[in-house]
């Protein structure tokens, strides 16, 4: 079973990780996050877990709003210390609303209805959304761009990175050069293999292939030197830091 963890009290992640070690020894902890913003940002650069336990408090807001920003495609289990958001949780996909301090009785009887209800029909989605992927890609190929009297296609396999100047966004491509596009870094984010991209930060979003360095920075941020060079500095933020390790190591 793999699971992806959002907590932001590490006691309750690490009571969490406890009661799990025991009722599902085989269990793979994908990622331990615990704010809405990187939550968002790695549920969309990774393929969907088989299930999700969802602190509703977080350290930037809701969970709820994770629900609002990116189409959460696995089950999920909230924790809580408080019980008002009960009816909200089963709003979306929720298959339990669990109260903290967790305990391994409720604990095990929420796994059980999960692989009652979830586990076969799960495994199987994600075998066709893998077939689909295989068959018939469905991310953006090629950019159309103007440059004086003309619009050259560039391939979406040559850009180097996309930045955000100012209101103006630009694709770089592998060789250096530059282009005006009319899209958002969030429409592009959308657009773009998330295999192959990632957003990196509010101005930055760069293909794997140009990174050429990390170095490592001030307050566990990460400092990227790209291939070709940008002036400024190309920083991840200590939030998005594992994230980005994850999507790196894949």
């Amino acid at each position: 079973m793999r699971i992806l963890l959002i907590e932001d009290e590490p006691g309750a992640a690490q009571n969490l990780r406890a009661i799990l070690a025991e009722l599902q020894p085989g269990a793979e902890i994908l990622a331990e996050l615990d704010s809405v913003e990187e939550s968002v940002a790695w549920i969309k650069a990774n393929a969907a877990p088989d299930l999700g336990f969802f602190d509703i408090q977080l350290a930037d807001g809701s969970s709820f709003a994770i629900f609002k920003q990116v189409a959460v495609d696995f089950p999920v289990i909230f924790t809580t210390a408080f019980d008002q958001y009960a009816i909200q949780a089963f709003k979306v996909n929720s298959i339990d609303y669990l109260l903290k301090p967790l305990n391994r009785e409720a604990l095990a009887m929420a796994l059980r209805k999960y692989e009652k209800q979830y586990l076969q029909p799960v495994q199987l989605k994600q075998m066709m959304a893998l077939l689909q992927r295989t068959e018939s890609p469905s991310f953006r190929q090629s950019f159309l761009v103007s440059f004086r009297d003309q619009l050259i296609p560039i391939a979406t396999q040559d850009c180097a990175y996309f930045s955000l100047e100012n209101t103006q966004l630009f694709l770089y491509s592998s060789e250096g050069k530059k282009w005006p596009l009319d899209y958002t870094l969030d429409q592009l984010e959308q657009q773009l293999d998330p295999q192959q991209f990632f957003r990196v930060n509010r101005q930055f979003l760069v293909a794997k292939k140009c990174i050429a360095a990390i170095h490592t920075y001030f307050n566990g941020r990460l400092l990227l030197t790209l291939n070709p060079s940008v002036p400024e500095k190309v920083i991840i933020s200590k939030a998005r830091t594992p994230v980005f390790k994850q999507w790196m190591d894949q």
